[in-house]
């Protein structure tokens, strides 16, 4: 009750500013899935140390031979000696324990401590995949963000140059034509601010979920009508920018990597290892248990002891059984880990391509590129405003060079998104 009254708490507490820093650590203490392989790792513990516990003694009693009309007519003959020795109420109290041999106490510990650790590579899995969509969801957010201001600028412009055309419509300068092509443009670039400013929405909702926020009530949404853009101060939740530094990296020390440090190949080789041990376990079985146990009866007003001693006569066929199905169960696991390596190594070639790629195309921009960009943008503006230049000519620089802005920030994301898959591929930073 208490940790359900903490989690609905934290679920009304939504940060006003959120760096990457502070949504990772907040994911690690609140993320419904990292909370859950973590409750898992506690129940196989628990698991462990069940598997550790010897077998507990049994008691048992037992009254035989009750003559019930003889008793009731003469009840001081339950406990002394009757004229007929044969017919006596006999008690007898008895204490059995179980003495398991072949070493399955041990197998069973060590099995069960395998599956502990199989349930720790387990978490850190589960940590790794909702790290690697949390920084998918922040990043998302962050180029919405700069794609929104791209298109929150092209609207200041085109507002500004709108009413110049209009000023020179009304004093018969230029034809109206030209003004219906402006209004036209800045209608869609309008459309491309509301979708970069839902994908920034949606994505910061995603980030919210991501560190256990979710469920929280939005705070004000940005609001693009009549060309007003929103407040600034509305997009800063996410405090982030698509900055990256180029790295060098090899493909050959990446696979290395992926197949030592990949928690989901360290769970399938623990796997392996714990089904290895399972077939053990039932091979032990062929080894005979033995109860022992120590009784006390009184037979009348007799008193006695005795030792009892326990074997079972056939355990062949359930032995057997157990260990083809344990066999079975390590061939599982073998395949499963073959699996896991050949999804490492696949994820590994993927996310090289992606990162060689974009690295590629990250190189082709350059602050040559957007300068010429900017400058062709403006010296088509101005021809067009001194009537050397059509308005067709002033739009497709326009277009032009609103969609370098847009590429190059689509370029940033998509290489700072590669060294995250990377990341993600290899199970390192």
């Amino acid at each position: 009750m208490v940790l359900f009254l903490e989690m609905g708490a934290a679920a009304q507490s939504v940060p006003t500013k959120l760096s990457l820093a502070a949504a990772t650590d907040l994911l690690m203490k609140r993320n419904l899935a990292v909370l859950a392989a973590r409750y898992n790792v506690d129940a196989v513990r628990a698991q462990r140390i069940a598997a550790g516990l010897r077998p507990n003694p049994t008691l048992s009693v037992s009254a035989t031979q009750l003559t019930i009309p003889r008793l009731f007519a003469n009840p001081s003959l339950a406990l002394r000696t009757g004229d007929n020795v044969a017919a006596n109420s006999t008690y007898t109290v008895e204490v059995d324990q179980l003495i398991e041999r072949g070493n399955k106490r041990g197998l069973r510990v060590a099995q069960a401590e395998l599956n502990v650790r199989v349930a720790e590579a387990q978490l850190r899995d589960a940590l790794r995949q909702q790290l690697f969509q949390l920084r998918q969801a922040f990043f998302s957010a962050v180029l919405a963000r700069e794609n929104l201001r791209v298109a929150r600028e092209n609207l200041a412009h085109f507002e500004r140059t709108e009413q110049i055309l209009q000023a020179q419509y009304r004093e018969g300068y230029t034809a109206g034509v030209d003004l219906r092509r402006i209004e036209i443009q800045k209608f869609e670039l309008e459309h491309e601010a509301a979708t970069a400013e839902q994908g920034y929405q949606q994505a910061v909702r995603d980030v919210l979920n991501l560190i256990g926020v979710g469920d929280a009530p939005s705070n004000a949404s940005v609001q693009l009508t009549g060309g007003q853009s929103a407040n600034d101060a509305d997009l800063q939740i996410i405090d982030g920018d698509l900055d990256v530094i180029p790295v060098l990296l090899w493909i050959d020390d990446l696979r290395q990597m992926a197949l030592a440090n990949r928690p989901d190949v360290q769970a399938a080789r623990l796997a392996v290892d714990a089904a290895k041990i399972g077939v053990q376990l039932a091979a032990a079985q062929r080894v005979r248990d033995v109860t022992i146990g120590g009784q006390y009866a009184r037979n009348g007003s007799d008193n006695t002891v005795g030792i009892v001693l326990s074997v079972p006569l056939k355990v062949g066929p359930r032995a057997q059984a157990a260990i083809e199905q344990a066999t079975a169960l390590e061939l599982q696991a073998e395949a499963q880990l073959r699996q896991a390596e050949t999804q490492a190594l696949t994820d590994v070639e993927k996310a090289f391509i992606a990162y060689r790629t974009s690295r590629d195309r990250l190189r082709a921009f350059s602050s040559d590129v957007l300068r010429a960009a900017e400058d062709v943008r403006r010296t088509e503006e101005i021809a067009y405003r001194e009537g050397a230049k059509g308005l067709l000519d002033f739009l497709d620089a326009q277009r032009a060079y609103n969609q370098v802005r847009l590429d190059y920030n689509q370029a940033r994301y998509d290489f700072l998104m590669s060294l995250y898959q990377l990341e993600y591929a290899t199970g390192t930073s």
